[in-house]
Protein backbone atom coordinates (compact mmCIF):
# COMPACT_ATOMS: atom_id res chain seq x y z
CA UNK A 1 0.00 0.00 0.00
CA UNK A 2 1.74 3.07 -1.03
CA UNK A 3 1.25 6.07 1.47
CA UNK A 4 -0.82 8.88 0.32
CA UNK A 5 0.40 12.50 -0.37
CA UNK A 6 1.22 14.87 1.77
CA UNK A 7 -0.65 17.87 0.78
CA UNK A 8 0.27 19.76 4.27
CA UNK A 9 2.85 19.76 6.82
CA UNK A 10 3.14 16.82 9.50
CA UNK A 11 6.69 17.55 10.41
CA UNK A 12 7.07 20.31 12.68
CA UNK A 13 8.50 23.66 11.76
CA UNK A 14 11.68 23.30 14.22
CA UNK A 15 12.00 19.65 13.73
CA UNK A 16 14.75 17.67 13.52
CA UNK A 17 15.28 14.80 11.14
CA UNK A 18 16.01 11.45 13.89
CA UNK A 19 19.30 10.08 13.55
CA UNK A 20 17.75 6.69 11.79
CA UNK A 21 16.38 9.33 9.52
CA UNK A 22 19.56 10.93 8.54
CA UNK A 23 20.99 7.51 8.05
CA UNK A 24 18.20 6.68 5.58
CA UNK A 25 18.70 9.72 3.77
CA UNK A 26 22.30 8.77 3.13
CA UNK A 27 21.56 5.27 2.24
CA UNK A 28 19.25 6.76 -0.54
CA UNK A 29 21.76 9.01 -1.34
CA UNK A 30 24.71 6.53 -2.15
CA UNK A 31 22.01 4.24 -3.85
CA UNK A 32 21.29 3.65 -7.55
CA UNK A 33 18.05 4.93 -6.83
CA UNK A 34 18.90 8.80 -6.05
CA UNK A 35 20.22 9.69 -9.76
CA UNK A 36 16.53 8.15 -11.12
CA UNK A 37 14.65 10.66 -8.32
CA UNK A 38 16.68 13.54 -9.63
CA UNK A 39 15.57 13.00 -13.29
CA UNK A 40 12.07 12.66 -12.17
CA UNK A 41 12.18 15.41 -10.40
CA UNK A 42 14.26 17.00 -13.14
CA UNK A 43 11.18 16.37 -15.18
CA UNK A 44 9.08 18.69 -13.01
CA UNK A 45 11.25 21.52 -13.26
CA UNK A 46 11.24 21.34 -17.01
CA UNK A 47 7.17 20.65 -17.09
CA UNK A 48 6.83 24.15 -15.63
CA UNK A 49 9.20 25.87 -17.52
CA UNK A 50 6.93 24.42 -20.90
CA UNK A 51 4.41 25.42 -19.33
CA UNK A 52 5.52 28.58 -19.01
CA UNK A 53 7.09 28.77 -22.51
CA UNK A 54 3.69 28.02 -24.29
CA UNK A 55 1.72 30.73 -22.32
CA UNK A 56 0.33 33.61 -24.50
CA UNK A 57 2.88 36.55 -24.29
CA UNK A 58 0.50 38.58 -23.98
CA UNK A 59 -1.51 37.52 -20.96
CA UNK A 60 1.48 39.09 -19.02
CA UNK A 61 -0.23 37.66 -14.95
CA UNK A 62 -0.11 33.70 -16.35
CA UNK A 63 3.49 34.40 -17.87
CA UNK A 64 4.61 36.07 -14.41
CA UNK A 65 2.58 33.39 -12.38
CA UNK A 66 3.88 30.62 -14.56
CA UNK A 67 7.58 32.39 -14.28
CA UNK A 68 7.33 32.40 -11.05
CA UNK A 69 5.97 28.42 -10.38
CA UNK A 70 9.15 27.59 -12.71
CA UNK A 71 11.89 29.53 -10.70
CA UNK A 72 10.10 28.01 -7.19
CA UNK A 73 10.23 24.47 -9.20
CA UNK A 74 14.10 25.25 -9.48
CA UNK A 75 14.85 26.18 -6.47
CA UNK A 76 13.09 23.24 -4.68
CA UNK A 77 15.15 21.15 -6.79
CA UNK A 78 18.40 22.31 -5.88
CA UNK A 79 17.49 23.07 -2.17
CA UNK A 80 16.12 19.52 -1.91
CA UNK A 81 19.83 18.18 -3.16
CA UNK A 82 21.33 20.13 -0.49
CA UNK A 83 19.43 19.44 2.19
CA UNK A 84 19.59 15.80 1.64
CA UNK A 85 23.45 16.31 1.18
CA UNK A 86 23.45 18.72 4.66
CA UNK A 87 21.69 15.77 6.33
CA UNK A 88 23.78 12.82 5.17
CA UNK A 89 26.82 14.93 6.22
CA UNK A 90 25.51 15.69 10.04
CA UNK A 91 25.13 11.39 10.46
CA UNK A 92 28.52 10.91 9.53
CA UNK A 93 29.73 13.41 11.85
CA UNK A 94 27.85 12.23 14.12
CA UNK A 95 28.97 8.28 13.77
CA UNK A 96 31.84 7.43 16.52
CA UNK A 97 35.07 7.53 14.49
CA UNK A 98 36.98 4.18 15.07
CA UNK A 99 40.40 5.13 16.94
CA UNK A 100 43.86 4.85 15.41
CA UNK A 101 45.20 1.60 16.18
CA UNK A 102 48.67 1.59 17.03
CA UNK A 103 51.34 0.19 14.74
CA UNK A 104 52.84 -3.02 15.45
CA UNK A 105 56.48 -3.26 16.85
CA UNK A 106 58.99 -5.48 14.56
CA UNK A 107 57.95 -8.34 17.03
CA UNK A 108 54.53 -8.18 17.09
CA UNK A 109 55.15 -8.18 13.19
CA UNK A 110 56.86 -11.08 12.73
CA UNK A 111 54.23 -12.98 15.60
CA UNK A 112 51.51 -11.78 13.23
CA UNK A 113 53.21 -13.31 10.18
CA UNK A 114 53.94 -16.47 11.74
CA UNK A 115 50.53 -16.85 12.67
CA UNK A 116 48.99 -15.07 9.45
CA UNK A 117 51.16 -16.79 6.63
CA UNK A 118 49.45 -14.32 4.00
CA UNK A 119 50.26 -11.19 5.39
CA UNK A 120 53.39 -10.01 3.62
CA UNK A 121 56.80 -10.41 5.75
CA UNK A 122 58.32 -7.88 7.68
CA UNK A 123 61.56 -6.03 6.26
CA UNK A 124 64.83 -8.34 6.69
CA UNK A 125 66.32 -5.06 8.61
CA UNK A 126 63.40 -5.22 11.30
CA UNK A 127 63.07 -8.67 11.06
CA UNK A 128 64.02 -9.60 14.80
CA UNK A 129 62.69 -13.26 15.23
CA UNK A 130 61.85 -14.69 18.10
Amino acid sequence: MTEPLRTERTFGVTAELRPIQRRNLLAFRNSEVYPDVLDVLEMVCIETETKLINTDPADEPAVLANHRMAKAAWQMFTHMQQKIEAESQLYLRSVAQQPPVPELTSTEQWVENVLNPIRPAPEEEDYVGV
